[in-house]
């Protein structure tokens, strides 16, 4: 099962979910055995780890979080999440923001990124520095105190500071890669359903555009054709299960949208050079 996040904690009412203006933080996450959950995220995340450690396989990389890191990851990520235990513990918190916060933010601090570079996610280390340090924990009592919302968001836009103040290239790198994608929303919302498109009228009906709005909205942005678009995204997600999870071909065809696993085997094969259980046996070797 793929948790689309923050939705499903949303509709199931989590007690540990806090709304802070139109931010939302799943604070107290706590586990004392090792756990792997497949996630989508309709909005960026702030993983604000405290105990254990974890790894988020998104389809370009792994982002090892260790106790006492902080990762942001922009929205609609695709990814697979191991969260793992140290001494039986694991401990996290994660903030879910939106685009006007990061906009309403830079404004308000009067921050305008001093590179081009774009980065999708940033890691960060909190417990080098005292002041950060403080923030953090600070933030934690604050969530614990239920304290009135215009404070935690403050004490959220300082971790935002102490981020900043510490790694301000690779801020900036993240502002960048959610700010130039901002107007390409339409792709995210896509992209974000790519399990329930089969048709191109499926995507005019997520994204609510015609077929020629939709043509000259993907060609804008992506440079290519709707069609084509989505079969990438396809093989893109594919490739993630095939290397980071146990599921079986039939599995992960269903998953990506794929009507048989004989045509998902062989454009698989067709983008990658191998089949599923090739490309598998091989990352296993590795």
């Amino acid at each position: 099962m793929t948790y689309i996040v923050p939705n499903y904690f949303l509709e199931n009412n989590y007690k540990n979910l806090t709304k802070i203006d139109t931010l939302l933080c799943l604070h107290s996450i706590k586990k004392t055995e090792n756990d792997f959950v497949d996630a989508r995220n309709t909005m960026h995340s702030m993983n604000i780890l405290i105990a254990g450690s974890k790894i988020i396989h998104t389809k370009d990389e792994n982002i090892t979080v260790n106790a006492n890191e902080i990762c942001f990851l922009t929205q609609n990520n695709y990814y697979m999440s191991e969260r793992m235990t140290k001494q039986s513990q694991y401990e996290s918190m994660i903030l879910y923001f939106d685009d006007a916060f990061v906009l309403e933010f830079m404004k308000k601090y009067k921050i305008r990124p001093t590179n081009t570079q774009e980065k999708s996610w940033l890691q960060v280390s909190y417990e080098k520095d005292r002041c950060f340090l403080e923030t953090v924990r600070q933030f934690e009592v604050y969530l614990d105190k239920k304290l009135p919302m215009e404070l935690l968001k403050l004490k959220v836009e300082e971790i935002f500071l102490q981020t900043l103040r510490l790694y301000p290239k690779s801020f900036y790198s993240f502002f960048n890669a959610i700010l130039n994608n901002t107007e390409a929303r339409i792709l995210y919302i896509l992209e974000s359903n790519i399990d329930m498109i089969e048709t191109i009228e499926d995507m005019c009906r997520l994204s609510r555009l015609t077929p020629n709005q939709l043509r000259r909205y993907i060609k804008k942005y992506t440079h290519t054709t709707p069609k084509l678009w989505i079969d990438a995204k396809r093989l893109q997600k594919a490739l993630l299960l095939v290397k980071n999870s146990d599921k079986n071909v039939t599995e992960i065809a269903t998953d990506c949208g794929y009507a048989t696993s004989s045509w998902f085997i062989s454009q698989f094969k067709k983008e990658y050079g191998m089949t599923p259980k090739e490309l598998r046996k091989e990352s296993d070797k590795s």
